[in-house]
């Protein structure tokens, strides 16, 4: 087995499937053509919304030339992949078909007769099988991550078993009470994590805009949905320390990026759930211009 190049979701063990599964007809292929989104009105919750796209998105599989769908898994070889999103907030859509033809020849064909709005790259070379992600843009703010994974395997006797995984992440929204308060007046930033060369000495800023500033860009970020138990890089970043007074207790503290570009936040002494900027360069930069300071951070 060969893996294609970096992908944003995860490899795990091996598939434990079970069964031969029920073979029902296939609706007869056709080519997909024009652009496919987020499917039809919004559903009542972003977990709602997932669901249904997930489930739009394993529709735009297009099933080659007499290939029937299995009615549950398959059995698979040993050391089949499993794969999932980074994500904790998912909802996915799974399908199974058997076709006549070699796992390579049908990867090929499904290649040609997806719909084009999806960017592909091609995970896993097999055997035992052949992967390609096929990737639609996000829903800012509401669908950070909309992907299909299609394996191929050969099944021997010139038939090959096909499964197509729709998987949707949601970003949940963040209640109003985790956020800091207005009425900090004062930031003190000192360096954390893994820094490059000499770190540099902490600052308190006094100024109260410019603290209520950077509140408003902590308050800005959504919440994290990275799961549990994803191995991630240590980042270089900065732990805010808000008060409402300069000699005053910590009213909040904002620690990050770190692990996997999460920035971790403290609430009168409470921690709160991680949130997770969209880039964690982009952020350590937004934090720097706010608060005046020329920090190295290459």
């Amino acid at each position: 087995m060969r893996l294609g190049n970096a992908i944003p979701f995860l490899l795990f063990g091996a598939l434990l499937a079970a069964g031969c599964g029920t073979a029902v007809p296939a609706p007869p292929a056709a080519k997909s053509a024009g652009p496919l989104t987020a499917s039809g009105q919004p559903a009542a919750t972003p977990q709602g919304r997932a669901a249904a796209d997930a489930r739009a998105i394993l529709g735009a599989f297009v099933p080659p030339p007499g290939a029937v769908r299995l009615a549950k898994p398959p059995a698979l070889p040993s050391g089949s992949p499993v794969m999932g999103l980074t994500s904790s907030t998912q909802a996915s859509a799974t399908g199974y078909w058997r076709a006549s033809g070699s796992a390579t020849a049908l990867q090929a064909w499904e290649k040609a007769h997806i719909s084009r709005s999806f960017s592909r790259q091609d995970v896993i070379i097999g055997p035992p099988s052949w992967n390609t992600v096929y990737t639609l843009p996000a829903v800012p703010g509401v669908l950070p991550q909309r992907e299909m994974n299609v394996q191929f395997y050969d099944a021997g006797g010139g038939t090959a078993v096909i499964m197509a995984d729709a998987m949707v992440a949601w970003q949940p929204s963040r209640p109003a009470s985790e956020v800091i308060p207005a009425a900090v007046t004062a930031v003190t930033i000192a360096p954390s994590g893994p820094w490059p060369g000499t770190a540099p000495k902490q600052v308190t800023i006094t100024s109260a805009p410019t603290a209520r500033r950077l509140a408003a860009l902590v308050n800005g970020l959504p919440l994290s949905t990275v799961a549990q138990g994803v191995p991630c890089p240590m980042g270089s970043g900065f732990t805010l320390t808000f008060r409402t007074a300069v000699s005053g207790p910590p009213a909040a503290v904002a620690d990050g990026p770190g692990a996997c570009g999460q920035v971790d936040l403290e609430l009168n002494g409470k921690d709160e759930p991680p949130l997770l900027p969209s880039g964690a360069s982009a952020y350590r930069a937004a934090v720097l211009k706010t608060a005046g300071l020329h920090w190295n951070l290459s």
